[in-house]
């Protein structure tokens, strides 16, 4: 028995609203695609698959012998009754303008081939997406799918796991008898708790009400690490956590100099950070890409280490002189004080305090500004208002950050791109996208966290890690070195609990 915290929504992988849901569906359904504990993507509903010449054209052969969770076959129908439901018109979720861009469409027997408009290296991975049955959803508009009793009480896909039952305290997971694996578990429970107050899933693993508990905070394992009747696995996650300079905004007069950027940068001693706040559980990252991402540059995170001193000296040089008295700084009258925001929840607002409080020994003032999540989303970071901004995003497992640092992208998208003077790491973006082979995707990389380095959009801290209590009732459970957190179930299939009698 799993402790939940959040409850799910739609049980169906083209409406995931929430990680609950995520979390749920990773056990009942199955992409094309997955991502192995190397980092490689690999197929699952596919055999294999080639890519054309150009980059444009991938032509993807689909598994034979799968069944549905009914016992129906699983075909090439079925993916693309779910690739071009997640174009319908009236399918209005996160993403789905993308998904228009692509073609879909049927290729020789058992083939799905689908056309790009430009290069994309990471699109295979993009196809870990579940696949729907067409046999039960055929006929649908997307409100009615997301309606339906088979996103919900009936959800069944070709994964290892389907609804058994639901009620508001649980959902009960039954063994699918058709899939391939099987898990050796009959049946597992996932107990709901409020996302508003998280303790109680963890409360619930140490009553012994739960078995396992995922996302735990750092300062909370240490209190579950005592015990003998539980274990913590520990994950690393493609979190990048940065403080974004508004340069093209509000921020302009104080980071329109790079030097200054820089001096910021080099006065934020990461490894306190993670100390204090994270108890050490987070991984020290001066890049964009995450410390576990296989792109990841360790040249670029030493180019421009923790120095107070260097820093203080730049800020000097740049004209922000601190007062006698005072200790601030300040450029032809103007004092040098910002405002940075955050979301109001931990680790985000005490990772924004500690920064606020390392910038004030160089004598500069940094307000904090605790918000809702929702509201530094819709209200600051997609609407670019804001001088500083403290955010934490999942990246994923490929080093592709075209969305974030692309100057290209529009206004109203969640890029932290400056407008001018961006072209050699556009053209790493774009190398990086278009390349294939994975030696000139790291060329390109490398050379973007070299770049990014130098021009020092942000203050990038921490990567994250995942924490994971799991009860010695269960056996062989296990994890790849690196995760989004509802990966933790790809090697469900292996878990165990002893029964006796």
């Amino acid at each position: 028995m799993e402790a939940l915290v959040g409850q799910p929504s739609v049980l169906n992988p083209l409406f995931e609203t929430n990680a609950s849901t995520r979390d749920v569906d990773n056990l009942i359904y199955q992409g094309l695609t997955t991502v192995d504990s190397q980092q490689n993507v690999v197929g699952v509903l596919a055999q294999d698959w080639s890519v054309s010449p150009d980059h444009l054209t991938y032509t993807f052969n689909v598994r034979s012998g799968v069944m549905w969770g009914d016992g129906q076959p699983f075909s090439v129908d079925d993916v693309l009754f779910t690739f071009h439901a997640l174009q319908d018109l009236e399918y209005q979720q996160p993403g789905a303008d993308g998904w228009r861009q692509v073609g879909v469409a049927a290729g020789g027997p058992g083939q799905v081939v689908f056309s790009l408009r430009a290069p994309d290296a990471s699109f295979p991975q993009l196809l870990r997406v579940g696949i729907i049955p067409k046999h039960v959803f055929a006929g649908m508009a997307p409100a009615q799918i997301a309606a339906s009793p088979y996103s919900a009480i009936r959800a069944f896909g070709t994964g290892p796991f389907k609804v058994g039952s639901i009620n508001q305290l649980a959902i009960t997971l039954d063994r699918n008898p058709y899939a391939v694996p099987q898990p050796y578990l009959d049946h597992l429970v996932l107990r709901i708790y409020p996302a508003t107050d998280p303790q109680l899933a963890i409360r619930a693993v140490l009553s012994g009400a739960a078995d396992l508990v995922g996302g735990i905070q750092p300062q909370e394992v240490d209190t579950l690490q005592g015990r003998t009747d539980l274990t913590v696995q520990e994950s690393r996650l493609f979190t990048s956590s940065f403080v974004t300079f508004n340069v093209d905004g509000d921020g302009l007069p104080f980071f329109g100099d790079p030097k200054v950027r820089l001096a910021m940068v080099q006065a934020v001693d990461r490894q306190r950070i993670v100390a204090d706040v994270l108890a050490g559980r987070g991984d020290v990252d001066p890049n964009p890409i995450p410390t576990a991402d296989w792109a990841y540059s360790a040249a670029a995170a030493n180019l421009h280490p923790y120095d107070a001193v260097a820093a203080a000296r730049a800020l000097d040089s740049a004209g922000w002189v601190p007062d006698a008295l005072t200790k601030m700084r300040s450029k032809k009258g103007v004092p040098f004080k910002v405002t940075l925001v955050a979301a109001a929840s931990y680790p985000n607002q005490q990772i924004a305090e500690a920064i606020a409080r390392q910038l004030l020994d160089i004598g500069i003032q940094v307000d904090v500004k605790p918000l809702p999540a929702s509201k530094l989303l819709q209200d600051y970071l997609l609407t670019h208002k804001y001088q500083m901004a403290l955010t934490s995003i999942d990246v994923g497992p490929d080093p592709d950050q075209y969305s974030l640092w692309h100057s290209g992208l529009d206004a109203g998208s969640l890029n932290f791109a400056y407008a001018r003077g961006w072209g050699l790491i556009d053209k790493d973006l774009e190398d990086g996208r278009a390349a294939i082979d994975p030696p000139s995707r790291l060329a390109a990389y490398i050379d973007f966290q070299m770049l990014m380095a130098d021009a020092a959009p942000a203050i990038f801290i921490y990567a994250g890690r995942y924490e994971y209590a799991v009860s010695q009732r269960v056996h062989g459970v296990h994890m790849n070195k690196a995760i989004e957190p509802s990966d933790r179930f790809q090697h469900v299939t292996d878990w165990y609990v002893n029964t006796t009698g």
